[in-house]
């Protein structure tokens, strides 16, 4: 028997991308200071109600300005394949979004200057009209556009490729033929 497409090239993954971790630096920098700040402050406190108060309010400062980013962060991520490109974002409510290679019609680096000087960018694929894909702050963006640039040729050129091969002509099988 004849082996499919699929079979014959199984699907790789050729990166997993997490946005770039310049993001927990302020953070980071946030849970120290308010660490240290209520290690040294709280005890200085006449009433232990206050230093209840105090420990609470650091608490809900750690949890909105270290936690919730940081959970943020790990819930975006990038799976790049040999056949598609795949976006996962959220974190309790997880949003799953594939975009296969024979899709885009173009790959656009977009770079703030800070971006710039973090070899980060925004990899943009263009899908027509006005859709687009935005890959927001990937490390070595520049890397991944050509990565993602050399896959989409070759899938798009398989996949042409394979149309031809089963006589399928905008969809509808028929002889194969030039147009």
């Amino acid at each position: 028997g004849r082996m499919s497409a699929t079979e014959r090239d199984p699907e790789a993954i050729v990166a997993r991308i997490r946005p770039h971790g310049r993001a927990l630096i302020v953070p980071s920098i946030l849970l120290i200071a308010v660490a240290g700040a209520t290690a040294f402050f709280v005890w200085k406190l006449p009433e232990p109600w206050m230093r209840w108060a105090a420990l609470g309010a650091a608490v809900l400062v750690i949890v909105l300005g270290f936690v919730l980013p940081v959970a943020i962060w790990l819930g975006r991520s990038v799976t790049i394949t040999t056949r598609r490109t795949v976006v996962h974002e959220g974190g309790l409510v997880r949003h799953r979004r594939e975009i296969l290679h024979t899709r885009p019609i173009e790959v656009v680096v977009r770079r703030s200057p800070g971006q710039r000087m973090a070899g980060s960018g925004d990899v943009v694929l263009e899908l027509g009209g006005d859709r687009r894909v935005i890959l927001r702050d990937l490390p070595n963006a520049v890397l991944v556009q050509q990565a993602l640039a050399d896959l989409m040729s070759t899938e798009v050129a398989e996949h042409v490729g394979r149309r031809r091969a089963t006589g399928e002509v905008d969809g509808r099988r028929g002889p194969a033929h030039a147009e």
